[in-house]
């Protein structure tokens, strides 16, 4: 109701002929009044003895028409026409063909099909937006976070804006390739993982050891070393001889994050194994707290596939891996500065480089008289 009376003439006819018609309903002739507003989107208001209709009405933008034909009895409003605005959230948005829109179409984390005409502005945020044959918007097409396809036969009278600001977006990639990125990103993690493991084996179990002690000692010092690091870079670039060291501080900073995410993410498959610490190979624990982390993004990417309340629970999932990631990425970093790149504590002598556990020592000979 709100959109069909948002010019202010409309709005002071409509209260004047409620108010009025009551009094002259059993005395005056039925007729109708018929009111063009100057503005594009135009409003006809019928009075007759159905009551008051408000409709969408074509009228010229440079004139104005009205015209009269006698009092009449006045009984319900009723509107007809779509109008007001579409907005989705966590669901896609879709503007069929031949409808109309008064006013402006919205979808948080979802994605926009346009086949219709549309009033306002179209908006996909985290989603994809799609102008097929035959849509018409009048305001703006804004893609944030997603793709944007104006096929032909569409037209859009304001800005067409599309701002993909992260690599794979919500709602815009196909389930095959987010399951394959997924996969991919296991293999690296474990690729690695391996390689550190069978390069630095003390090291890594000391750092890992380290994050399992001092968890909440090792969190503080991962938080705070991204603004240390900040600071630090921009002390050294004031310095000539600085400058390199500066530009190699953040590559620096970004192994110390994955190295330290890889020892966190043995400490967590050795908390779902049951395996001891500095015990027995880093494969297994690793594979393990590795594809646990993959399971979630890939249960969240499964389940986005599905609208509505489903997809909310997706986002929740995608939430828990992110943050999954980001606490063992801080943790282990945190760790691997509060061990000194792992030189302590000294009382870890490494890991053995088979899965098996390592054997227990044989007891001491017993002396025979």
């Amino acid at each position: 109701m709100s959109a069909c009376w948002a010019s202010r003439p409309l709005a002071a006819l409509a209260a004047a002929a409620t108010l009025a018609f009551p009094l002259a309903a059993h005395a005056l002739p039925l007729g109708r009044i018929t009111v063009h507003a100057h503005d594009r989107a135009a409003k006809r208001i019928e009075i007759d003895k159905h009551g008051i209709t408000v409709t969408r009405a074509a009228a010229d933008s440079d004139s104005a028409e009205s015209t009269s034909g006698g009092d009449v009895g006045a009984g319900a409003v009723t509107v007809h026409g779509n109008g007001g605005d579409i907005v989705r959230l966590f669901s896609d948005a879709v503007v069929e063909p031949g409808e109309h829109v008064d006013g402006d179409v919205v979808a948080v984390f979802g994605s926009v099909r346009v086949e219709g005409e549309v009033d306002g502005g179209v908006v996909a945020v985290f989603g994809s937006l799609d102008l097929r044959r035959g849509a018409v918007v009048h305001g703006d097409a804004v893609a944030v976070g997603g793709g944007m396809r104006q096929g032909d036969g569409s037209r859009v009278e304001g800005e067409t804006i599309e701002l993909g600001f992260l690599p794979l977006t919500l709602g815009l990639p196909g389930l095959p390739l987010v399951l394959t990125m997924i996969v991919l990103a296991l293999l690296v993690s474990l690729f690695f993982g391996w390689m550190a493991a069978a390069l630095f084996p003390t090291r890594l179990a000391r750092v890992a050891v380290t994050s399992s002690r001092r968890t909440l000692a090792s969190l503080l010092i991962g938080v705070a070393s991204g603004p240390a690091m900040c600071i630090g870079m921009m002390v050294l670039l004031v310095t000539v001889v600085g400058i390199p060291i500066a530009l190699l501080l953040p590559f620096v900073y970004m192994a110390v994050l994955y190295v330290g995410q890889l020892a966190a993410t043995y400490v967590l498959g050795c908390k779902l194994t049951r395996r001891r610490l500095g015990t027995g190979g880093v494969t297994t624990p690793l594979t393990a707290g590795s594809v646990l982390v993959a399971s979630i993004f890939g249960f969240g990417a499964i389940l986005w596939e599905t609208p509505g309340v489903v997809r909310t629970v997706a986002l929740f999932f995608m939430v828990v891996g992110v943050l999954l990631i980001v606490g063992l990425s801080t943790i282990g970093a945190g760790a691997f500065l509060l061990s000194r790149a792992g030189s302590r504590p000294v009382d870890i002598d490494g890991v053995d480089s088979g899965d098996a556990p390592a054997s227990a020592p044989s007891p001491d000979p017993v002396a025979t008289v």
